[in-house]
């Protein structure tokens, strides 16, 4: 199997070097035992600049880096436009909106914060909430306007296992199970997040789970252009 993924990486990656890059979205949702959840989307800003995404050639990194303060920021507020369109969380059958996202530029062959060279910029989008009080279950509903595939990674805190999704636009994701930890637990693990990230706080480091969805995101642009041929 890994020999199968990495010639179809390869083969796929051959064909689209002489051709544009499809736009994807990756969306990391992260779970832990103390009721919160991190959700991490990786997206292409072709999917926000053009309603044909797909027309455009992958965005440099002066797109980003001559903008000015004023400039990214209207950036971040067409990203969160259209991750709110077309990005819907649900707990059991409670719609919640999306939490608010900090925004950093990424090199979408690297997953390392963007550089001068750097030819394909996406933007990462961080946003952490709480499980709704009750809730065992999370769903992502795709915009059918998104425009492009999604990988959705769901994980939980304890378990290495995760378990990857392609979904396309107008479709939903299959349920993915959250366990909790007992109250007295769940303060104890929420004290030991608070004492971790002011000892974390200083640089940034984008988290290493996205670089394990390039094959998916390879396998996710073949079977999109197979559906356009057919």
């Amino acid at each position: 199997m890994r020999c199968f993924l990495c010639l179809t990486a390869f083969v796929l990656s051959a064909h689209t070097a002489t051709a544009h890059v499809v736009p994807n979205m990756t969306i990391e949702a992260d779970f832990n035992q103390g009721g919160g959840y991190t959700l991490r989307m990786n997206l292409d800003p072709r999917v926000f600049l053009s309603d044909q995404p797909t027309s455009l050639p992958p965005v440099s990194a002066d797109w980003y880096l001559n903008q000015t303060d004023e400039e990214k920021r209207v950036t971040y507020e067409k990203a969160t436009e259209y991750l709110r369109a077309n990005v819907g969380l649900t707990f059991n059958d409670e719609k919640v909106p999306l939490p608010a996202c900090e925004f950093v530029a990424l090199d979408g062959a690297t997953y390392e914060e963007v550089k001068p060279d750097t030819t394909e910029t996406h933007l990462l989008a961080t946003g952490k909430s709480e499980v709704p009080e009750g809730a065992d279950s999370f769903k992502i509903a795709f915009g059918r306007m998104a425009n492009v595939s999604l990988i959705l990674i769901n994980g939980e805190e304890g378990n290495e296992e995760r378990k990857p999704q392609v979904i396309f636009p107008g479709e939903t994701s299959l349920p993915f199970k959250i366990t909790r930890a007992a109250p007295a637990e769940k303060e104890a693990l929420q004290a030991t997040e608070v004492k971790g990230t002011q000892g974390n706080a200083g640089g940034y480091k984008v988290m290493s789970i996205f670089a394990t969805s390039v094959v998916l995101i390879f396998i996710t642009a073949g079977l999109v252009m197979r559906r356009r041929r057919r």
